[in-house]
């Protein structure tokens, strides 16, 4: 009589994300494969994107993919290539199957399923996640396969389905990897991860994996982008900063709005213990010190991405607590560290009175 699997059983299993995840003695979040990451909701994620292009009043697509495809270049992918073999007949076949069993373990990240329309220039995704970062992950594990350069154009309805095109260009492909060696450090992700295979989930909404480097990226590429005026800015201006600051902030500020849960954030212990749940567990940041002050937020933390995202994000918890509007003011930036006030716009206006 045969072995009948049951159904059911990969609802008990652990998710296999929670073996690739470590943090690392910088207290960066790291995934075996991809380096240091950050995980967030998959919703949260498109509403900043979104509200990026609305407020820029652009497309950032393109801009997007080049910074995951620029990631995804130097990860490596010898534990997915298949080993050469003397039946050059049998290559192709053998390079599929790798390529199918790659893609079968993104959807662990947050990813769509891809399959094969027509090796190697055409493929199918069914629920991106975001085809821009998909396009750029795909493209380079392809070029990584076939030695050549690609240039990429992709399709999509706005929903469910995508499709991408590659054709090969004449640029020469780095096989150099420059992955960083990270020291782990011996302590537990304390990430609530619904149990089971397939796309993350947190109490049934959905998650994504996102390397950090490709938020850093993107915020650069941002930078080369004409200046928004911006009639009602949320963050002081300060030396280095620019519009990009200001568009990102308020992006993921409007993101973070929608999310149903209200944080009490009355004293320092609270935030702390905000700042441990919401950012430094999912790989954002780390938290350094916090005080209040004449009715002031003062907080100093280490940001792995893009300041200015965990600051719309603390800036969103601070105004749903208060029931006031705020802005961040007195901002200091050197290299990951950021110190930063936030203050009701009702204080300023009496302030400039």
């Amino acid at each position: 009589m045969p072995i009948i699997d049951n159904s059911d059983d990969h609802e008990l299993q652990k998710h296999p994300l929670y073996d690739s995840l470590f943090y690392s003695t910088s207290n960066e979040l790291n995934h075996i494969d991809l380096g240091p990451i950050f995980i967030c909701k998959k919703e949260w994620l498109i509403q900043i994107f979104d509200n990026l292009e609305s407020e820029h009043n652009a497309t950032l697509g393109r801009r997007l993919a080049h910074s995951s495809l620029n990631h995804s270049l130097n990860l490596d992918y010898n534990k997915w290539k298949p080993k050469n073999s003397m039946f050059q007949f049998s290559m192709k076949k053998r390079i599929i199957q790798s390529f199918e069993s790659w893609a079968n373990n993104r959807v662990n990240l947050g990813r769509g399923h891809v399959t094969v329309i027509s090796w190697p220039y055409s493929f199918h995704i069914q629920n991106p996640l975001m085809v821009s970062i998909e396009v750029g992950e795909i493209c380079a594990f392809v070029q990584s396969l076939i030695g050549k350069s690609l240039r990429y154009q992709w399709r999509d309805d706005g929903g469910n389905n995508a499709s991408i095109t590659f054709e090969p260009i004449d640029v020469p492909i780095s096989n150099e990897i420059l992955n960083l060696k990270t020291e782990l450090k011996d302590s537990e992700v304390c990430i609530n991860i619904d149990n089971g295979t397939g796309w993350p989930k947190a109490d049934g909404v959905q998650l994504c994996v996102i390397p950090s480097n490709v938020m850093i990226e993107f915020n650069r590429t941002m930078n080369e982008l004409p200046k928004t005026e911006i009639t009602d800015p949320l963050v002081d201006k300060f030396e280095s900063s620019s519009s990009i600051d200001e568009i990102l902030c308020l992006s993921a500020c409007k993101a973070s709005s929608n999310e149903p849960q209200r944080y009490i954030l009355d004293t320092p212990e609270q935030i702390e213990s905000w700042f441990s749940s919401r950012i430094e567990s999912f790989g954002l940041g780390k938290l350094r010190t916090v005080n209040f002050e004449n009715n002031s937020l003062n907080v100093s933390f280490e940001s792995f991405i893009p300041w200015t995202i965990i600051g719309g994000i603390l800036l969103d918890s601070w105004q749903r607590n208060s029931g006031l509007l705020g802005k961040i003011t007195n901002v200091e930036v050197e290299k990951q560290v950021t110190n930063m006030t936030i203050i009701s716009r009702r204080e300023i206006a009496e302030f400039n009175e």
